[in-house]
Formats: structure tokens, C-alpha cells, sequence
């Protein structure tokens, strides 16, 4: 994984581009070898002592270092998918307690996962996303799926909250629970069964809400899994929260869910591994992002547009969005996010990068190999003009690649300062590691804005949810 800055002239907004990149290079040079090699040393001293990265909610730089945790996601995936044998998987959570999971399948499952039939899929069941808002449509709909397709008790739900009192998560999982309680009597079987029927990752203590419930409950839940303490929801999905969908959707004619696993925490480690190389270096990505997004918005640069190139890792950009604005959005200061893919944001908000006010940062996610097994030649002889015969002969691949690139210089010639990071191929130990890198970024970028704690916590989210309490309880 690599990472190149194009057009850091573009930052400076002066009438000598010459001055203003020499100023801004000194600038960024003076960061990476002084500030940021500061800012690791604290960080790999941290790491050291467990206990305060927990404390200072930075437990998320060593998920994968926690056997116990990967051994238990690997056994309840297992479990689930040999021994209940389940036809789906539902994930009911909201932010990084849904977030994660969506964008591990997006990326790294079949785009039509759910069309192939279980052998296709290699034992992996069919998977459904929920309890992410109220908004009651989506959940009655897959809800009506399972019921007409008699699949609602081979069903695992895995329900996602740290405190257990998520309100938008314990609405939909009470509504299932409901659901699945009255099918059980209906089938003359006991309804307390329903918790057999869910996996549920939460806090391992009487600080939450479900785990004190599975304690009173006759039939225990099927499994419980641990939010691991110091790993706020948008950096969990390398914890079980994540982790566990990555394992259940293995499709064993590829991989099997210990190999998928393997990778992940391989592309985990490694980078650790990379964000605490040496900062000037094109492979410390993290260090070179968080720099590059760190003086954009000193120059007044307020907005990132996030570009991962391949429509394949469009919802990265969800991901990111939520990592980004909730952990550096804090004390008046920090970039707003906007998320697109290649070449479809070239049709919809490119005009407004080239042509709009010069208040943008891009960074561009390329791909360097997609898999062959599922490209395309285009056929030539098509007889078709207007300078379409550069088509002929050429992979899609090949051209997604150029098309990436002739943005790039688009923008570059527009006076449009970007950021690419070139990653090798799309699998699990490349995403991982990506998204893993991306963490480390902000957390880096947390620090150059002197946030600390602040980065890693949600002061703002807490509001919405006491005035929403408010008005139900007048009603």
C-alpha cells in the first residue's frame, strides 16, 4: 500500500505556486519529522500497557492481538453455520455497530451474494442489515422475506450494542424477538426458545442492558460475544463486532472461516506495522494522509472528497465518512466529508470539484490488480464512432485504472490538490488493512489537532437522543 500527494501547490493560495509549494513542502516535511515522530512515540508507548490504551479508548489498535476474542468469533461462526446450519444472517446495529460489517460485504462478498444458492455461496448463509433506524419499512420487508420463504427460524440474528440501550437496535430486536416468539407458540414450542435464535455482541458486564437480560432469561442466548472495552463503534469492525460477519459470509469454496480470519488479522498487523515506519516513507500512509488532510484544512481546504475509485469499495466512503467527521469534528474545527466512486462521481459531483470553489482535498482509492477471473475484454468491431475504437481490445479493468488516472490529472490541471492510495488488489488482507490504515490516520490526524481523548469519543451524538426521549415520553 502506498500513498502519493499531487498538486500540494494547490493548498497554498498565493500567486507564486513556486513559494507556496516550497512553504508548504518545508511545512510537511518539518510535520513528518518532527511532529508525527512525536505523536508515534506516544502511541508505541502506549501500546505497551494494554490497560491505557483501554483508558484512553485506543484498545482498537490491538484487536488483533487478542486471541481470545478471534478464537471465539472463529467457534461462533462455526457453530452457526455447521451446527444450526443457518439459511441467513441478520446484523441489527447502528453506526459502527452496522457500518463495519456493511462495508467488510460490499467490498470483499459476491455483489449478489444473496441471488447464489448456499452451495454457491459456500455454506455462507444469506445476509440482512437492520436496527439502524427507525424507520419501520426495511425491517418489515426482510422480515416478510423470511417469513415467505419459511427461513424466519434458521435465521441467526446478531444483535450489536456496547451498553445494550440503543434505542433504534432494542427496537428492532424487540420486534423480532416478537416475531419469533410468536412463531415458536405457533409451532407448540416454547417461546423463551427465541433467544437461541440470537448472537449477541455487547458488553461482557451488568453495564449492559442485554447481557443482564440474557442473566435473568430461562434460555440463554445462543452466544454472547464482547464490544471490547476502549473501542468506541466507528473503530470496532476488527473487534467481534465485525469480525464475526467477516467469518459467518467466509465462502469455503474460496477460503475457509479460519483462513479468512488469518488474512484479516495479518492485514491488521501489518498495519500497525506500516503507520509506525518511518513517516516520510510513501508506504506510511497513515501518517502521510492525516498530514495531507491536516494542512488542506489549514488552507482552507474544508472539504475531503472521498474517492475510492472501484464501485466495489463505494461504501468504504460511509465508513470513512463516519470515522472521519465524528472523530475530528470537535472543537470547531475539521473537514466535512463527501464520498463518491469512479467513474460514477465523475458524472455527478466532478463538475462541482473542477468547476466550484476551490475548497477540496480529493483522495482517490485505486486498485493496481483486479482478478482476472472476473474481468472483461471489450470485443472490438464494434463499428461504433467517436473516438470509442480506444475501447476495443481493452480490459475494463485496464480502463477503470485510466479512467482513475485521467481524473487524477483532471484535477490536478484544475488546481485540485489529491491524495492517492494505491492498494494491491481487493481481498480480505488488503480492505483490512485499508481500513485498518484509515484508522491510524485519524487517530494521527486527532493528535495534530491536539483533540487526544476527544477523537475517540461522540460528546454531540448524545443530544439527539435525550430530546428524542423528550418528546416520546409527552406523547
Amino acid at each position: 500500500m502506498k500513498i502519493s500527494i499531487e498538486n500540494l501547490s494547490c493548498m497554498g493560495g498565493k500567486d507564486d505556486a513556486s513559494e507556496a509549494k516550497k512553504e508548504l513542502i518545508d511545512l510537511q516535511e518539518s510535520l513528518l519529522a518532527d511532529t508525527v515522530v512525536g505523536i508515534q512515540k506516544q502511541f508505541l508507548e502506549e501500546s505497551k500497557d494494554y490497560n491505557l490504551l483501554v483508558k484512553n479508548l485506543r484498545a482498537w489498535t490491538k484487536c488483533h492481538e487478542q486471541d481470545a476474542d478471534i478464537k471465539a468469533v472463529i467457534e461462533v461462526a462455526n457453530e452457526i453455520r455447521d451446527n444450526f446450519k443457518a439459511e441467513a444472517f441478520v446484523t441489527i446495529g447502528i453506526g459502527g455497530s452496522d457500518l463495519g460489517s456493511r462495508t467488510l460485504h460490499a467490498c470483499l462478498n459476491h455483489t449478489q451474494h444473496n441471488l447464489l444458492t448456499k452451495e454457491q455461496r459456500g455454506g455462507a448463509p444469506e445476509v440482512y442489515f437492520t436496527g439502524d433506524t427507525f424507520d419501520p419499512y426495511e425491517l418489515h420487508d426482510i422480515l416478510d422475506v423470511l417469513e415467505k420463504k419459511e427461513m424466519l427460524l434458521s435465521t441467526i440474528y446478531n444483535v450489536i450494542s456496547k451498553s445494550g440501550t440503543t434505542s433504534e437496535t432494542i427496537a428492532a430486536f424487540l420486534i423480532i424477538r416478537d416475531r419469533l416468539m410468536k412463531k415458536l407458540k405457533e409451532t407448540g414450542r416454547d417461546e423463551n426458545e427465541y433467544a437461541q435464535y440470537f448472537v449477541v455482541t455487547t458488553g461482557l458486564n451488568e453495564k449492559s442492558a442485554l447481557f443482564n437480560l440474557n442473566l435473568a432469561q430461562p434460555v440463554k442466548f445462543r452466544a454472547l460475544l464482547p464490544v471490547p472495552d476502549g473501542v468506541g463503534g466507528r473503530f470496532s469492525f476488527a473487534s467481534p463486532v465485525g469480525l464475526l460477519f467477516l467469518a459467518v459470509t467466509a465462502n469455503k469454496n474460496v477460503e475457509t472461516v479460519e483462513e479468512r480470519v488469518a488474512s484479516a488479522v495479518r492485514g491488521l498487523s501489518d498495519g500497525e506495522k506500516a503507520a509506525y515506519g518511518v513517516p516520510k516513507y510513501e508506504e506510511n500512509v497513515a501518517a502521510n494522509l492525516a498530514v495531507a488532510n491536516f494542512l488542506a484544512e489549514k488552507k482552507r481546504k474544508g472539504t475531503v472528497v472521498f474517492y475510492p475509485y472501484a464501485k466495489t469499495l463505494k461504501l468504504i466512503g460511509d465508513w470513512y465518512t463516519q470515522l472521519s467527521t465524528e472523530s475530528l469534528q470537535e472543537l470547531g474545527q475539521g473537514q466535512n466529508v463527501v464520498c463518491t466512486c469512479g467513474p460514477t462521481g465523475n458524472h455527478s459531483i466532478l463538475n462541482g470539484i473542477i468547476g466550484g470553489p476551490r475548497d477540496k482535498i480529493v483522495i482517490f482509492i485505486k486498485v493496481d490488480e483486479y482478478d482476472n477471473n472476473k474481468d472483461f475484454i471489450i470485443p472490438s468491431g464494434s463499428g461504433l464512432s467517436g473516438g470509442l475504437e480506444v475501447l476495443e481490445n481493452k480490459s475494463m479493468s485496464f480502463i477503470q485504472n485510466a479512467s482513475q488516472l485521467g481524473t487524477e490529472i483532471n484535477c490536478t490541471e484544475n488546481g485540485v490538490p489529491s491524495v492517492t492510495i494505491n492498494i494491491s488488489r481487493i481481498d480480505v488482507y488488503n480492505i483490512i488493512k485499508l481500513m485498518y490504515t484509515l484508522e491510524c490516520s485519524v487517530a494521527y490526524e486527532g493528535e495534530l489537532r491536539k483533540l487526544g481523548r476527544i477523537t475517540y469519543e461522540q460528546a454531540g451524538v448524545e443530544g439527539y437522543k435525550i430530546e428524542t426521549k423528550k418528546v416520546l415520553s409527552q406523547s
